[in-house]
């Protein structure tokens, strides 16, 4: 079977300037291709670590990705040493050599000499047009008597918006002709139980299964369960992956399950677009009244294209005042229970929704640190109220064992999309 490394290329990735999203990016590619990905590096701007790295990439893959050090200054080294690994002497590249002088002209900057230096190329290899910079690609496939046969070593250039266009138009053709499998993975979306328990309840269907293959993960908010499957066709990959999830949906995670997903979006935003997506299916407009998380609910909203259609407004209440003259609040009620109450999200919701007019509403109210916690109270505590036409339902939750004003808020803000999602799972059509 075929398989690749990544090894990414500069100093600034080591010293935590840059993230690294290339590789992440790559990764997901190559699943889809169905290429395994055993190995990544990460080396900074120095010949004779990279040459290592390269050295021992070659001796376990078939397929090395490289991205950055292709650029004109001194310290760009990857292909002056793949030239040396490779025993291919770089050479210029005519074709290159024009398409950065028509950069340059097209931009209207003069181009200084050093840049020629990117229209060197390894004997042998095939240029990747780069319509979004300076720096060409390069594929370059060779047999190597001191690694038993052929390799082929893909180098990019590192910024994103020059490598992703790239990767697309250039390498994912190549990779599909010459893979043998496909890869896919549909994500089942898990609220409400944790990372050991739902291995607990799958444990025998994840020895038992060998493709797909399924595994449970945490992320901040959700536990995802990955089922991922290798076949000759896309089509047979989703049927296995579908009778997958039709078996896991059967077993004590099913009532967890609120979304499915075949890409990997961040959790928060694929609770939204399951809310959007029931709001829409019910003609429902969604409102917020929020305290504690200052507007984070509608923000995250706001983040998904096209969401005018459903979010109808937001108030953030942090003061009495606002919650009483705005969201009408009774003063009664806040002496009686505090803003911090059941009773206080109760109004908030009730109110949101009578000020904009929206189907459903949703309000949070709370203590995210890292002060004014009470014994009664402590950080941490959120107090949660849904209103719509069939009444209003409250809850609370406690979020203080995480210790982090940050992580708080973003895990109520979480638990408000989960909390709407279940009322119109409820109440409406889903």
């Amino acid at each position: 079977m075929i398989s690749a490394e990544i090894i990414s290329v500069g100093t600034e990735l080591l010293l935590g300037d840059i993230v690294n999203t290339d590789a992440a990016f790559i990764s997901k590619k190559l699943a889809e291709v169905g290429i395994p990905l055993y190995h990544q590096t990460v080396v900074g701007d120095n010949a004779e670590r990279l040459e290592s790295a390269i050295r021992d990439a070659l001796s376990r893959a078939d397929i090395l990705i490289m991205t950055g050090g292709l650029g004109p200054t001194c310290d760009d080294i990857t292909k002056n040493i793949v030239s040396r690994v490779f025993s291919a002497p770089l050479t210029m590249n005519d074709d290159a050599a024009r398409t950065i002088k028509a950069y340059f002209d097209d931009m209207g900057r003069v181009m200084t000499e050093n840049n020629l230096s990117q229209a060197m190329l390894p004997e042998g290899a095939v240029m990747l047009e780069n319509h979004h910079g300076t720096a060409p690609g390069v594929r370059l496939n060779k047999t190597l008597a001191d690694f038993d046969g052929e390799k082929c070593v893909i180098m990019l250039p590192g910024p994103p918006r020059e490598l992703e266009p790239m990767w697309n138009e250039s390498v994912m053709p190549y990779l599909r002709e010459i893979s043998p499998y496909v890869l896919y993975s549909l994500n089942l979306h898990l609220y409400g139980i944790g990372e050991s328990a739902a291995e607990a309840v799958l444990r025998d269907i994840m020895n038992s299964s060998e493709n797909p293959t399924v595994a449970p993960y945490a992320c901040e908010a959700e536990v995802r369960v990955r089922i991922t499957a290798r076949a000759d066709t896309l089509e047979e990959c989703r049927n296995v992956c579908r009778m997958m999830s039709d078996r896991i949906r059967m077993t004590d995670i099913g009532k967890y399950i609120f979304a499915e997903s075949t890409s990997d979006d961040e959790a928060s935003e694929v609770m939204v677009r399951r809310m959007i997506d029931l709001c829409r299916k019910n003609s429902l407009t969604v409102a917020t009244a929020e305290s504690c998380t200052a507007g984070m609910i509608a923000a995250r909203i706001g983040d998904i294209p096209g969401c005018s259609d459903v979010l109808e407004g937001g108030v953030v209440s942090y003061s009495n005042e606002v919650k009483m003259n705005v969201l009408g609040v009774s003063e009664d009620v806040l002496q009686k229970y505090g803003a911090v109450s059941e009773e206080c999200a109760a109004m908030m919701a009730e109110g949101a929704r009578r000020v904009t007019g929206a189907g459903i509403a949703v309000s949070v109210t709370g203590i995210a640190g890292p002060g004014g916690g009470t014994d009664e109270k402590p950080v941490g505590t959120v107090c949660f109220g849904v209103a719509d036409e069939h009444g209003c339902v409250t809850s609370t939750e406690h979020f203080g064992s995480m210790k982090d004003r940050g992580k708080i808020r973003r895990l109520t803000t979480s638990a408000a999309f989960m909390k709407l999602i279940r009322r119109i799972s409820e109440k409406y059509r889903t």
